[in-house]
């Protein structure tokens, strides 16, 4: 069962630019889906339009996004404004920017369980104690700034605050960016517990695809505005169909591998001012057809639960062999 639903979401800056463009998500109730793809891909606009915090530019432009069985695109926003902390939370990639830097960590905490929670000041205290213990954290760090935590340590704060109000959907925007590899495993250790213990439905963003693979339960790849391919992490990163993920899954060291060198897809993605007619992916592809370029294929499903709009998904066991060749992605 979907705790989150998202139907052909659009979501256009300035009227002209669609960062997410026809969007179907699936975020199945206590489990960790995982939102990968390249910078620039629209993973971020994608989670914040989610959460109902876009920027100014920026609006939503048609679909659905049921949460709990009500679409909160037709919510009043004072309607929505409520559901953010209490049902949905969010955790920011930029922790020493999201928190505010002349407050001390327990006084934002105090504001948060007081002011949106409703919450005593002494229920507050114990409340914040309790959830810096929950991330790993000394409670008696409350009396610090920001400033005096590291990395890891700000982003196990946020998640702290993320939790503050029982939510049942958070998502986590790139939450290990600029984290060493070490403190990286710690953050995402804290947020499977947390998840497992409490039940938490999480939708974690991130272009790392090996972070997919050790947190998430589900993976939708993302390119160019469109998911290209979702399902089971398993299915998806051993199996997959894209020849986007194809090429993301060797573009990351693997030390059980015999080869030394990444393989890198060459280009960048799109302008989404004007994107290619057709597979969005077709410019860069090895294995692109003519049919390819002349339209955009459906999602289709070809194995339980994994999706995928390729034409040439039929032939994806053959791909992934050539896909495996440095060549193959050299000459593209």
């Amino acid at each position: 069962m979907s705790l989150l639903s998202v139907r052909s979401l659009r979501v256009a800056y300035g009227g002209a630019v669609r960062a997410v463009d026809g969007v179907d998500l699936e975020g199945p109730a206590g489990s960790i889906t995982g939102l990968v793809g390249e910078s620039g891909c629209g993973k971020s606009t994608l989670g914040r339009a989610l959460m109902g915090v876009l920027p100014g530019a920026g609006r939503i432009a048609g679909g659905q996004v049921v949460f709990e069985g009500q679409d909160l695109l037709t919510l009043p926003e004072a309607a929505r404004r409520a559901l953010r902390w209490r049902r949905i939370a969010f955790v920011p990639q930029a922790a020493m920017n999201a928190l505010d830097p002349v407050q001390r960590l327990g006084a934002a905490m105090r504001e948060v369980l007081t002011e949106r929670g409703g919450l005593s000041r002494a229920a507050a205290a114990a409340r914040a104690a309790a959830l810096f213990g929950m991330v790993g954290m000394d409670p008696a760090r409350l009396a610090d700034y920001p400033h005096q935590f590291s990395g890891g340590m700000r982003q196990r704060a946020s998640i702290a605050l993320a939790l503050a109000l029982h939510p049942a959907l958070v998502i986590a925007d790139e939450p290990v960016t600029a984290l060493d590899v070490i403190v990286q495993r710690q953050v995402l250790d804290v947020l499977r517990d947390l998840q497992a213990r409490l039940g938490l439905t999480v939708l974690l963003v991130t272009h790392d695809i090996a972070v997919v693979a050790y947190a998430c339960d589900r993976v939708a790849v993302m390119y160019a505005g469109r998911i290209v391919e979702a399902g089971p992490v398993a299915d998806v990163l051993e199996r997959p169909l894209h020849p986007y993920t194809m090429g993301l899954t060797h573009a990351f060291p693997d030390i059980t591998g015999d080869e030394a060198a990444l393989v890198p897809i060459r280009g960048a993605p799109p302008s989404l001012l004007a994107p290619p007619d057709g597979c969005r992916f077709a410019p860069r592809c090895p294995f692109v057809e003519e049919r390819c370029r002349a339209e955009y294929p459906p999602s289709r499903e070809h194995a339980s639960g994994h999706v995928a709009a390729c034409w040439r998904a039929e032939e994806a066991a053959a791909l992934r062999g050539r896909a495996a060749q440095p060549a193959t992605w050299l000459a593209a």
